[in-house]
């Protein structure tokens, strides 16, 4: 037999399952529901609670609210935005103005 076998054959519930996003974040909808606690919810689902406990701090309202960005900052990023766009626009119209006054003059218009 070979490894994989005998580890099969040790614990074949212990195999690690993986949960997509959505699972997860439903999983917390639910446990924030508040009609279930997370010991039920956790065996009904076939996670455990520990897992379910990190999804929460992850997905849950609290996680959501950590990763939101304020809105001063939001107000400011948007204004840093429009400054850099004006910059840009000026720098590329001096680019345009260096190079066409290092040009060399036309013999034509002479």
């Amino acid at each position: 037999m070979n490894q994989e076998q005998q580890q099969q054959q040790r614990s074949p519930s212990r195999r690690r399952r993986h949960y997509d996003e959505e699972f997860k974040r439903n999983a917390v909808e639910l446990l924030e529901s508040g009609e279930r606690s997370a010991v039920q919810l956790s065996q009904e689902l076939g996670v455990s609670d520990c897992s379910l406990g990190k999804w929460k701090r992850q997905y849950g309202q609290q996680g959501r609210e950590a990763l939101s960005v304020p809105e001063a900052s939001q107000s400011r990023i948007v204004e840093l935005e429009r400054e850099l766009a004006a910059v840009t626009r000026q720098r590329d119209i001096l680019k345009k103005a260096l190079a066409i006054l290092g040009q060399e003059p036309n013999n034509s218009t002479r």
